[in-house]
């Protein structure tokens, strides 16, 4: 879940490019695939169920190497 909003709130734009020098090095180690997933809603026990969206990192990646697959639940 990148970036983590309490970072960002405790540590402001200094939080934020932590969180997307993190969100690099995670993704750079990847060696053959990498599979970036989220879920539509994320159950919070503080704010109870939260719709989800996809990082805003994903924006800055080339969008040459990436696929974007819409992928359903059977069991929803």
């Amino acid at each position: 879940m990148f970036p983590n909003n309490r970072v960002i709130e405790e540590s402001g734009e200094v939080g934020l490019e932590e969180e997307r020098r993190l969100f690099y090095v995670t993704v750079t180690r990847a060696k053959d695939e990498l599979y970036l997933t989220y879920p539509v809603i994320n159950y919070q026990a503080r704010d109870g169920e939260v719709l989800q969206r996809p990082s805003r990192f994903l924006q800055e990646l080339p969008k040459d190497l990436m696929e974007t697959w819409n992928v359903r639940s059977v069991f929803a």
